[in-house]
């Protein structure tokens, strides 16, 4: 059922309180909290969100339940939001504004108080599915019967004014709050059944002093309680006001006393009396013009009904007290419910019970043949709080075994409401879902029998990867849906998810043994021989040889990957490659080093050279040649140089620089009457630059510092 404009002016201030905080929830407010007390805050609610453009945004919220917002409510509120240093304010009155109120928020608080009336209310409850609570419903519904039906209350009429106003729901409404705030119970949960009011009489009368001096109004309520200025007394001037406007008056009651403390004719001595008194002048000077007779409101008594309790209520209407009396409703009232609601609950007797008191709460425990419960009821209402009835843990597997009496159980899921069983019959297994808080159970599904469900995957699974002659080695059931099937085989094994609706393949992992493993590779590479198996997470690295070649091959373990991830040419044959090259450039070369990087990399020495080779790792290409001529080369072919070019025979070195990172040779050699001086190339033997200086001489010296310096 939608909210109505009835049921908003229906809820009760704390129902619609809460209904205001889950909407707040729902339109994505970050933070949101109920006041401890609207008397002191004046608000009832504090709420945050963040806005994409403004950031975060404080908001304060009041409801407003007695009648039309006025624009002085409108003021009141706007005060209490720049109080609490809020952004903005939200004030919901159910009736509806004023049309002050409107025009004053239009324009001096448009944007800052935002008013929402009972339509507006509505309509957010409906955007955001907020449903009207059970209770406020059926509060509707008996307040819809109780219109049919005929009010407790009276209508008695009254010969006079009241002084005070008086409204039996207003009285109910301030007993039903003291209520809440003393016991657990909700004004909700309250109803009136009988209401007597106790009224007084009193007179009102105006009176001056001859010659006009002075005059006022008085109320004249017993021989000791005058007022004789009603005027400029506070609580007295707008209600004197208002009576000597009327004559007659009425409430609304079940039963109505009236208390006569003084007559007219005593009330108008009694005046005189004190007015001279204080006056300090005679009574024949005091002139009484007029006398209204009134009743003043004193005492209300309450008959209520609460939940399935009763109680009683005094109000004393002058000073605003509440008395509330109401005792917990005794241990066989709850006995008899609980009784009640486990029979219905369950379909079974209680047949042990304990009953425990705490805190305004009364638990119940016990069982029943086949359940264990846990009630807890309102000890004051009486209102069943939580019911908690659990099947046994017995009962569930004679449950089971009568449902299935061929079955064997796999699983057995049980949580707080609902255990989920699954069951192995001949023709498949059975899922079964128990209600625990009843016993009701119903078969939900229906999975394939273990070896259907096998002959496929065994399909599925030989058909795709290397596996042979698999058999189902075990099995189980997954979240109630699917079929988990581990195949084995010497070849390796596989576990299969299988589809408990369809039956098809969901999910598998393959895994291969490390002996399958060299079969396959084997087959792959017939030319070699196997010679490791490594085996890592995910795969297996195996290593395999021939005369010419060691190949690394990396195999996923499900059997269908073979990669050959390295091949490399052994190493003698590496070896002998590079020696028949090293001879080629120098015919008494022989091989220092060999070792394996990203290549083979080669050290060789001859008589006149000297170098590196790399050979690519897998070919034994020569791809890269680094040859010098060694020093003793050097210097002999500089000697023959010198001989051939300047005639000298019985040369001599006195230096030889070799520059190994820039790739050549400073040499100094002395002859008959020179110094000769050269920067040969180490890789190709040409002299780069050659200088002379004379071994004697007036500049020699000078000559041979610079050349020096230049060949050093």
């Amino acid at each position: 059922m939608p909210w109505t404009q009835d049921i908003i002016m229906m809820a009760p201030e704390d129902v619609l309180i809460e209904n205001v905080i889950e909407l707040l929830k729902r339109m994505g407010f970050r933070e949101y909290e109920k006041v401890s007390s609207k008397k002191d805050w004046g608000i009832d609610i504090v709420a945050i969100r963040d806005d994409p453009i403004a950031g975060m945004e404080k908001l304060v919220i009041a409801v407003h339940q007695k009648g039309l917002a006025s624009s002085r409510d409108v003021n009141v509120f706007a005060d209490l939001v720049d109080k609490y240093k809020a952004d903005k304010g939200i004030l919901i009155s159910t009736a509806g504004f004023t049309k002050d109120a409107k025009v004053l928020i239009s324009r001096e608080y448009r944007g800052r108080i935002i008013p929402w009336d009972g339509e507006k209310l509505i309509s957010l409850f409906h955007n955001y599915s907020l449903e009207p609570p059970e209770e406020l419903l059926k509060m509707a519904e008996s307040a819809k019967k109780k219109s049919e039906k005929k009010s407790p209350l009276n209508e008695f009429e009254l010969d006079a004014p009241l002084l005070h106003e008086f409204s039996a729901q207003e009285v109910f409404k301030k007993v039903a709050s003291f209520a809440s705030s003393q016991y657990p119970i909700k004004p909700s949960e309250m109803s009136l059944q009988a209401l007597s009011v106790t009224l007084s009489s009193a007179y009102i009368f105006s009176w001056s002093v001859e010659g006009g001096e002075e005059k006022d109004r008085a109320v004249v309520f017993s021989g000791e309680d005058i007022v004789l200025r009603a005027t400029e007394d506070r609580k007295l001037s707008v209600p004197v006001t208002k009576a000597l406007l009327n004559d007659a008056s009425s409430i609304q009651a079940t039963e109505r006393y009236i208390e006569v403390p003084i007559s007219p004719s005593e009330a108008v001595l009694i005046l005189k009396e004190r007015a001279a008194r204080e006056l300090g002048i005679a009574e024949g000077k005091i002139s009484i013009h007029e006398r209204k007779k009134v009743y003043v409101p004193k005492l209300a008594k309450l008959d209520l009904k609460v939940g399935e309790n009763t109680a009683k209520a005094t109000v004393n209407l002058e000073s605003g007290d509440v008395k509330f009396e109401i005792s917990p409703l005794p241990d066989e009232y709850f006995i008899g419910k609980t009784e009640e609601i486990v029979l219905k609950q369950t379909g079974e007797e209680v047949l042990e019970k304990e009953l425990k008191r705490d805190k305004g709460r009364v638990k119940i425990s016990g069982r029943t043949r086949s359940f264990s419960f846990e009630i807890t009821f309102n000890e004051y209402t009486g209102k069943p709080l939580s019911l908690e009835a659990l099947l046994s843990d017995e009962a569930l597997d004679e449950l089971l075994r009568k449902t299935y009496p061929r079955g064997k159980v796999m699983n057995l899921e049980k949580g707080k409401k609902v255990a989920v069983a699954d069951i192995l019959l001949d023709d498949g297994i059975a899922v079964l879902e128990v209600d625990l808080t009843t016993g009701k159970h119903s078969e939900v599904r229906r999975l394939p029998s273990p070896e259907e469900a096998f002959k496929n995957a065994k399909d599925v699974i030989e058909g795709n990867f290397p596996l042979r002659n698999l058999e189902m080695s075990s099995y189980r059931v997954l979240e109630h849906k699917y079929l988990e099937l581990t195949l084995e085989s010497p070849d390796g094994r596989a576990v299969v998810k299988v589809d408990g609706a369809t039956g098809d393949v969901l999910d598998y992992l393959v895994e291969i043994t490390p002996e399958r493993a060299k079969e396959l590779v084997a087959e792959r590479y017939p030319e070699f021989e196997i010679t490791s198996v490594e085996e890592k997470d995910a795969e297996y690295v195996l290593k395999a040889e021939n005369e010419r070649h060691v190949v690394t091959i990396r195999l996923s373990k499900d059997g269908k990957l073979v990669e050959e991830v390295d091949r490399v040419l052994r190493k003698e044959l590496a070896e002998k490659i590079a020696l028949e090259r090293a001879r080629e450039i120098d015919d008494e070369a022989s091989i220092d080093s060999i070792s394996l990087n990203d290549n083979w990399e080669v050290q060789f020495t001859g008589k006149t050279k000297i170098g590196t080779l790399v050979l690519h790792r897998a070919t034994g290409e020569v791809i890269e040649e680094n040859v010098r001529f060694t020093e003793m080369a050097i210097e002999a072919m500089y000697h023959e140089h010198l001989r051939m070019a300047f005639g000298e025979d019985g040369v001599k070195t006195e230096r030889l620089t070799h520059y190994k990172d820039r790739g050549y040779i400073n040499i100094k050699v002395s002859g008959a009457e020179r110094f000769y001086y050269a920067r040969i190339d180490t890789r190709t033997g040409k002299i780069i630059s050659e200088d002379t200086a004379p071994i004697k001489g007036i500049t020699a010296k000078l000559k041979q510092i610079q050349l020096d310096s230049k060949y050093k």
